[in-house]
C-alpha cells in the first residue's frame, strides 16, 4: 500500500486531546489525503464506516480514532459492508484514542503511533484478516472480546474515577474486587460444559489483553476461526490471579479454567441478570445468559509486517 493514499478517519470526540494529537501525527506524514468525520452520538461510527465502505469513491484506509468501543463500532460498519457483498472493503487502521487501547495493542503491540503512521503511509504495514464475534441475544458485533462478573463490574467502577488511561482500569479493578461476590453460573463451549458453580468472572477473546496490560486470554489467536474463554472460578486466589495476569500465566493458577470453540455460552443459573460487557461497553442487566459465536475471517486490519504472536498467519 504505497503512493498517495485516501484515508478516512472516524473520530470519537470523546478522545479529546488524544484524538487531536493522533490526527495531527497522521496528517504530518504528508503522503495521504485525510478526510475526517466526527461522531455525534453512540452507535453512529458504525453507520459512518458502512457508508465509507460502500461509497463510490472508496478510501484506501479507514482509521478508527477512539477507545475500544469506538473501534468496535467502526469494525461493525466495515463488517456490515462486507457481509452485504462489498468485495473491496478498505482495511481498518486502529488508533489508540481510548483508555485501555487493548485492540491497538493486539494489532500493533503498543508501537508508538507516530511509528505506526509512518509505516502505514510509507507502505510498510501488512493487511491481515481477523475473526470477529457476534452476541446472539442482541446481534452486537464483538472485536476485542467480552467479559462477565467482576470484569464487567470493573468497567462500572471506572466511571467517575479521577485516574486516567490504563491506571484508571487498574484502580477500578481493585475497587471492584473489594466487595464483589461470585455468581452461580455455567459456562459451555460448543455445547460442552466447561464449568458449573461459583464464577468470579469470564473473559472471552478475541484479543488477549484487557486494560492494555493484563494478558487474560493468553492463548487466544485472532485469526484461527475460534474463540477462547478464561473462566475465573470461585476457587481461584485473586491475588495470585492478578499477578499471573501481568505475566500472561493465568492458566497456571488453580481455579482458572479455559476453553476454545466456535460458540461460547455464559449463564447465571440462579435466574438473576448476568452482568456482561463486550469491547468495554456494559450491557443492560436484563438477561441471565449470553451466547457468542465466532465470525471467521470477518475484518481486514493493518498491522506490522512481522505480526504479533497472537496472529496465526505471521
Amino acid at each position: 500500500m504505497t503512493g498517495h493514499l485516501r484515508v478516512a478517519a472516524v473520530v470519537n470526540p470523546a478522545a479529546g486531546s488524544d484524538g487531536e494529537r493522533l490526527m495531527a501525527a497522521l496528517e504530518a506524514v504528508g503522503t495521504a489525503e485525510v478526510r475526517t468525520t466526527r461522531t455525534s452520538a453512540p452507535g453512529e461510527a458504525a453507520d459512518i464506516a458502512y457508508k465509507l465502505a460502500t461509497d463510490t469513491e472508496l478510501p484506501d484506509i479507514v482509521v478508527g480514532v477512539g477507545g475500544d468501543g469506538t473501534i468496535c463500532e467502526v469494525a461493525a460498519g466495515l463488517h456490515r459492508a462486507r457481509a452485504s457483498g462489498c468485495t473491496a472493503v478498505p482495511p481498518l487502521l486502529v488508533a489508540p484514542g481510548g483508555t485501555g487501547n487493548s485492540v491497538y495493542r493486539g494489532v500493533w503491540n503498543d508501537e508508538p503511533w507516530e511509528t505506526v503512521t509512518a509505516r502505514v503511509l510509507g507502505g510498510g504495514a501488512a493487511r491481515r484478516t481477523i475473526d470477529l464475534a457476534r452476541v446472539e441475544q442482541n446481534d452486537h458485533i464483538v472485536v476485542l472480546g467480552s467479559g462477565s462478573g467482576l470484569f464487567a463490574a470493573t468497567l462500572l467502577a471506572a466511571r467517575n474515577r479521577p485516574e486516567k488511561g490504563r491506571d484508571l482500569l487498574m484502580a477500578a479493578a481493585l475497587a471492584a474486587m473489594a466487595d464483589h461476590e461470585p455468581y452461580q453460573g455455567q459456562v459451555s463451549v460448543d455445547g460442552m460444559v466447561v464449568h458449573e458453580g461459583g464464577i468470579v468472572e469470564t473473559i472471552v477473546g478475541g484479543f488477549r489483553y484487557r486494560g492494555g496490560l493484563l494478558n487474560l486470554v493468553p492463548e487466544s489467536v485472532v485469526d484461527d476461526r475460534l474463540l477462547d474463554i478464561t473462566v475465573v472460578t470461585a476457587a481461584a486466589n485473586m491475588n495470585e490471579f492478578a499477578r499471573a495476569a501481568v505475566q500472561g500465566h493465568v492458566y497456571e493458577v488453580p481455579g482458572i479454567l479455559s476453553g476454545r470453540g466456535r460458540r461460547i455460552s455464559v449463564t447465571r443459573t440462579d435466574g438473576q441478570p448476568l452482568l456482561f460487557e463486550h469491547d468495554g461497553e456494559v450491557m443492560p442487566e436484563t438477561m441471565p445468559s449470553y451466547d457468542i459465536h465466532v465470525l471467521p475471517a470477518a475484518l481486514d486490519v493493518l498491522t506490522t509486517a512481522d505480526a504479533p504472536p497472537w496472529f496465526k498467519e505471521g
